[in-house]
């Protein structure tokens, strides 16, 4: 070791007596050297660590991308009067009128009266679209029955069927007694009714002149 130190250490005051009188120029070049060794080393260490830690920034970015998707979007079911009932996926914000025209708009039966299109949506909701409830025309069938029918009809009620008509109902009419009215049931069962009012002057004993007296209280 000691020999070594002999060896070594006039080899390196050697070498720097040689630097402290080397010329200016060489100085500035070795300097220039060491300083780019060193730009060079720093770089390269920079770079190698950012493309270390990149790949992780750049997971965690696209994790969150999805997650805040997921959030923005919903599932609702629809179903009752609408041409595609079903699942349907909208946004967040959306509201019942979009989740109708989803699913292909309202049917000609739906009740739209009890669906509020304004209302906001929220994930796993159901919408029931009701149908019309169907009109009830039971009272209107009878009231237009009751208003047909002889009973009722203003312009029958006062009228003697002469088709129907019993003797004595026959007797009442003006030229009528009670042997023509028997004429008048005779004719009936053997020609059968009469089509026409005016078909009565038929009837033996029953000309223009009393048909003219009857014809307003007659009707077949």
């Amino acid at each position: 070791m000691p020999r070594f130190k002999k060896l070594i250490f006039p080899f390196c005051f050697y070498n720097l007596e040689r630097m402290i009188y080397m010329p200016m120029y060489k100085k500035s070049l070795l300097i220039l050297f060491c300083i780019a060794l060193f730009a060079s080393v720093s770089t390269f260490y920079y770079l190698y660590t950012q493309e270390d830690t990149t790949p992780i920034i750049t997971d965690n970015t696209q994790t969150q991308t999805q997650d805040k998707q997921e959030d923005t979007t919903i599932t609702v079911y629809v179903s009752g009067e609408v041409n595609s009932p079903g699942l349907v996926e909208l946004p967040s914000d959306s509201r019942i009128a979009d989740a109708i025209k989803a699913c292909g708009d309202f049917t000609p039966l739906a009740d739209k009266t009890k669906i509020n299109l304004a209302q906001k949506l929220t994930d796993g909701m159901q919408i029931q679209v009701s149908s019309k409830a169907p009109v009830n025309n039971s009272n209107e069938q009878v009231n237009d029955t009751n208003s047909n029918s002889p009973s009722n009809n203003n312009s029958s009620s006062n009228l003697i069927n002469i088709n129907i008509a019993t003797k004595e109902e026959l007797d009442t009419l003006p030229g009528i007694g009670p042997a023509t009215a028997q004429k008048i049931i005779d004719y009936r069962q053997e020609h059968g009714n009469f089509s026409s009012i005016e078909d009565i002057k038929n009837v033996k004993g029953i000309g223009e002149a009393k048909f003219s007296k009857m014809q307003d209280k007659i009707c077949t």
